[in-house]
């Protein structure tokens, strides 16, 4: 469920967009399995606006990654907190021209500036080539009587009070929320930092290795 990595690269001029992506499939078969792994991605009416597919071969209990870069996607609809325009990318897997596994990931394409990566003394942040004022808040996914057991219902609702607030940015503190919180940040503008912590630290090679675990499957969800 989380094996496609999408990332995307400005253009020059900036009217076109180039869209990378990883898929990691596993074979849980006992035998050789020939594939084709197609990426398409569809605008927000339904538009295919770009697709790419290749073959490939894939060994029993064998996991593998597969790097593909779409064609340039002309002239995109750029995702900002003021206007968070979401395509949606179709992972199809194919076996003997059937379908065998698909996923659809949202994705809003943008490019990020950060003091780092620019020249010169404007500190500000930048998206799609404009400042932006983050002005955030952090949230604990806590309610008295739920704990982190919440309904879709409230997840939507504390969103929509966030945004009523006056806020565009969300930390979630100081552990991973319900992954619901970051598709429905992603579909109202609001800029997302998640974050995995240690409040308790124990100092064996059981604890840190487990920690390590957790680390790495916190990034592969959240990225």
């Amino acid at each position: 469920p989380f094996g496609i990595h999408n990332w995307n690269d400005k253009s020059v001029p900036k009217q076109k967009a180039i869209l990378h992506t990883t898929t990691e499939i596993k074979n849980y078969g006992t035998s050789i399995q020939n594939l084709t792994i197609e990426n398409s991605l569809f605008d927000a009416s339904g538009k295919k606006v770009s697709s790419i597919k290749t073959e490939t071969k894939s060994n029993s209990g064998q996991t593998k990654e597969i790097l593909l870069k779409l064609p340039e996607i002309q002239n995109p609809k750029l995702w900002s907190p003021s206007n968070p325009y979401l395509y949606k990318l179709v992972t199809s897997i194919y076996e003997n021209g059937k379908i065998i596994d698909q996923l659809t990931t949202p994705y809003g394409i943008r490019w990020v500036s950060w003091p780092v990566s620019r020249d010169g003394k404007d500190n500000r942040f930048f998206i799609n080539d404009e400042p932006v004022f983050i002005n955030g808040v952090c949230e604990y996914e806590h309610q008295i009587g739920n704990s982190h057991a919440f309904s879709d219902e409230q997840i939507h609702a504390r969103i929509e009070q966030i945004k009523t607030a006056g806020f565009n940015a969300f930390r979630e503190a100081h552990q991973p929320h319900n992954l619901l919180y970051q598709a429905a940040l992603d579909e109202n503008g609001i800029l997302f930092w998640s974050q995995f912590s240690a409040h308790i630290w124990y100092d064996t090679p059981e604890f840190k290795e487990n920690f390590k675990t957790l680390l790495r499957e916190w990034i592969k969800e959240r990225r």
